[in-house]
C-alpha cells in the first residue's frame, strides 16, 4: 500500500448507508473549500478532520474509496460543479436594471442612450468586478480551471474538464439573459453577423473582468487606477474594468434603427424592481443551433 493510501489502523465497525456517507463527507470538505478556497494541493484538507466533521465511520470511507487521491478526484469534480455560479453577480445585475429606469427620459435621444450606455456599462463592470473577483468562490474557479489540464490521469482531468464546461454552460445561460435585456433596452442589438447569438459576448466580457483581476493581484496600482474620459461632452472619471468592459461590449453591438424608446422607458418606468426575464435561444452548445 502506497503512502497516500488510506491507513486502515483503528476502523471501525458501525455502518452507514454508502451514499449518506458519501455526501456527508464531500459536503464537509467542500464548506471548507467555499470557506478559504482552493489552493494548488489539498494539504490543508486533512482526512482525519474530515472524517471526524462529517460523523462519518473510517469503515465506510475505505470502502467507498481507495485512497485519499480517489476521494480528492471526485472532491475536485464537485468544487467544479459548484463554483461557477459565483462569477455571475445578481445584485450587480438587477442593480444594474435599477438604475436605467432611474435615467429612462435619457433614453430619447441617440446621444443620451451614447451617454447612458456607458454609465451603465462602467456601473456594470466595476460592481461585477469588485464583487467577483474578491470572492473565494472565483477564486476557486481560476485555480481549478487554471491545474485542469494538469492532472496526469487522463480520467480524472476529463472529469474535472466536463464538469467545468457544465458550469460554464450554467454562466453563459445566465449571462445571456442579462444581456438580452439590457442591450434592447438602450436602444442597441446584436451585430447582424452574430446571428442572435450572445454568447460571444458573454465570454469576452467576463474574460476582462477575470483578468483584470487575476492582473490585480501582481499590478494593482494600473487595474485600480481611475481615468478621465468624455462622455458625450461630460467628463468623468471611470476605472480600468469600466473603459476595457465598455470596449468590448460595443465592438459588438450596433445602434438598433428599430427601436421604440417610449416603449422602453415605459417597461423601464413601470416600477419593476427586478430584472426582467428573456430567455436565451435553445441550442446545442457544440456549436449548432436547433
Amino acid at each position: 500500500m502506497s503512502e497516500n493510501s488510506w491507513t486502515k489502523a483503528g476502523a471501525g465497525r458501525t455502518r452507514v448507508p454508502k451514499d449518506e456517507v458519501r455526501a456527508k463527507l464531500l459536503d464537509t470538505a467542500m464548506a471548507l473549500v467555499q470557506a478559504n478556497g482552493l489552493t494548488v494541493g489539498f494539504e490543508h484538507l486533512l482526512m482525519d478532520d474530515l472524517i471526524k466533521e462529517a460523523g462519518v465511520p473510517r469503515s465506510s470511507v475505505y470502502r467507498i474509496w481507495e485512497s485519499k487521491e480517489a476521494f480528492f478526484e471526485e472532491l475536485l469534480s464537485e468544487v467544479a460543479n459548484q463554483v461557477s455560479p459565483g462569477r455571475a453577480d445578481e445584485e450587480s445585475l438587477v442593480a444594474t436594471w435599477e438604475y436605467l429606469g432611474f435615467r429612462a427620459d435619457e433614453l430619447r435621444t441617440p446621444e443620451g442612450r451614447r451617454r447612458i450606455l456607458v454609465d451603465v456599462t462602467g456601473l456594470a463592470a466595476e460592481q461585477n468586478f469588485e464583487s467577483v473577483t474578491s470572492s473565494i468562490q472565483w477564486r476557486t474557479y481560476v485555480a481549478l480551471s487554471s491545474t485542469a489540464l494538469s492532472y496526469p490521469d487522463a480520467r480524472v482531468r476529463e472529469r474535472i474538464i466536463e464538469a467545468l464546461r457544465n458550469s460554464e454552460l450554467a454562466f453563459l445561460d445566465q449571462m445571456e439573459v442579462f444581456y438580452r435585456n439590457i442591450v434592447p433596452a438602450v436602444g442597441y442589438r446584436l451585430r447582424p453577423d452574430l446571428n442572435d447569438d450572445y454568447r460571444p459576448l458573454v465570454v469576452a466580457a467576463a474574460a476582462i473582468i477575470e483578468g483584470l483581476g487575476i492582473a490585480r493581484t501582481t499590478i494593482p496600482d494600473l487595474v485600480e487606477g481611475r481615468y478621465n474620459v468624455d462622455n458625450e461632452g461630460r467628463p468623468a472619471e471611470v476605472s480600468l474594468a469600466a473603459i476595457s468592459y465598455h470596449a468590448i461590449i460595443m465592438a459588438f453591438i450596433v445602434p438598433d434603427p428599430a427601436y421604440d424608446a417610449e416603449a422602453a422607458i415605459a417597461r423601464l418606468s413601470s416600477g419593476i424592481d427586478e430584472m426582467p426575464v428573456v430567455q436565451p435561444r435553445s441550442r446545442d452548445y457544440d456549436g449548432i443551433d436547433d
